[in-house]
C-alpha cells in the first residue's frame, strides 16, 4: 500500500521492479519494489502499485527538486561563450549530441529564440 501524500514517479528493473514514491510537500522519496519476477509466487507482488500510473505533476517537481531541467523551464545562462551570462530563456526543447559511434556527448538546451547551449552552463530560474 501507498504511504500517503506520496505518488508513483517512476518504474525501473527488469525481472525485479521498483518503484519510486515521492510526496511534493515534504519532498520525501522512497522505492519500493512491486513485482519479482524470480520467484514463481506471487506474494511478493504488488499488483496495485505495479498497475499504478505515473502521475506527471509530482514527476515533474520530483525532476526539479532533483536539479533536472526540464521542457517550458526558465533558465538562466551562468556559464559558456556564445550566450551572455546572465541570459534569462525559456526551454523549448532538450536534446542529446551523439558523436559517430552514438555515444551521447552532451545535452543541449534549445531557447524560444532558436539559440541552444549545453544544459550545464544553465540554472533553472522557475518551473512551469
Amino acid at each position: 500500500m501507498i504511504r500517503e501524500g506520496f505518488f508513483k514517479v517512476a518504474e525501473n528493473g527488469g525481472s525485479y521492479v521498483v518503484d519510486t514514491f515521492y510526496n511534493p510537500i515534504t519532498k520525501e522519496v522512497y522505492t519500493e519494489c512491486v513485482r519479482d519476477y524470480d520467484y514463481n509466487d506471487c506474494s511478493r507482488d504488488k499488483d496495485d502499485l505495479y498497475y499504478m500510473d505515473i502521475d506527471e505533476d509530482a514527476r515533474r517537481a520530483w525532476l526539479h527538486d532533483s536539479g533536472i531541467i526540464l521542457k517550458g523551464d526558465r533558465v538562466m545562462v551562468v556559464k559558456g561563450r556564445k550566450i551572455p551570462l546572465g541570459t534569462v530563456a525559456e526551454v523549448v526543447d532538450i536534446f542529446d549530441w551523439k558523436d559517430r559511434y552514438g555515444r551521447t556527448q552532451t545535452t543541449y538546451a534549445v531557447f524560444a529564440d532558436g539559440r541552444k547551449t549545453n544544459i550545464d552552463n544553465c540554472i533553472l530560474i522557475m518551473e512551469v
